[in-house]
């Protein structure tokens, strides 16, 4: 059933991909040093989806939704403003980016085709922190930018998407978990790519 559905998928997107673009990607993301005090691991969680109209033969406008899981134990306290906690804690955060975006192609479909991009939007970010039967958690919106570069390699029917991305979401400050509302992490997008134009 998964794989005839993944079909029905794969045909509805290549039949209507004319002048359109469909991304689907795995991500993994670095934390920038902002967010090191709260989390330092590399999250191997994340995926995101791309849908883009061509205006042009090498300019396109769409949207992008995403999720990226990053995950931490540590045994590091937390400084609140009136003492702080110690022992084992496990540090959580979901970034939900929802944003619009524009990109800028070099090439042509038929050969490997780079590409610049720019996404803005808001981010959804959920922070937790466990210790014991202690849980400290913070959910917000915050805006965000997101940068990004890559390639589309034809492979078949289907193209092969490999990008990176700069994530920087927030405004200065910090919340009561101690990790700082100005975030940035960098990320490694592989992904497989409908389209034609």
């Amino acid at each position: 059933m998964k794989k005839t559905l993944l079909l029905i998928l794969i045909f509805a997107a290549t039949a209507f991909a004319k002048d359109w673009f469909f991304n689907i990607s795995y991500n993994v993301a670095v934390p920038g040093q902002q967010m090191k005090p709260f989390i330092t691991n590399t999250s191997f969680l994340g995926f995101g989806f791309d849908a883009r109209r061509f205006v042009s033969a090498h300019v396109s406008l769409g949207g992008s939704v995403g999720h990226q899981v990053f995950y931490w134990k540590t045994d590091d306290p937390v400084t609140l403003q009136n003492g702080f906690f110690s022992g084992t804690q496990y540090r959580f955060m979901n970034t939900i980016p929802i944003m619009l975006n524009m990109h800028y192609y070099i090439g042509s479909t038929d050969r490997i085709r780079a590409y610049l991009g720019l996404n803005a939007g808001g981010t959804f970010a959920w922070q937790r922190s466990e210790m014991g039967i202690v849980v400290m958690e913070g959910r917000q919106w915050r805006w965000g930018l997101a940068p990004e570069a890559g390639v589309i390699v034809p492979v078949g029917q289907m193209n092969l998407n490999i990008g990176t991305k700069l994530n920087y979401l927030g405004l200065p400050g910090e919340t009561t978990l101690g990790d700082p509302q100005k975030q940035l992490f960098f990320s490694l997008n592989l992904g497989l790519t409908f389209y034609q134009n």
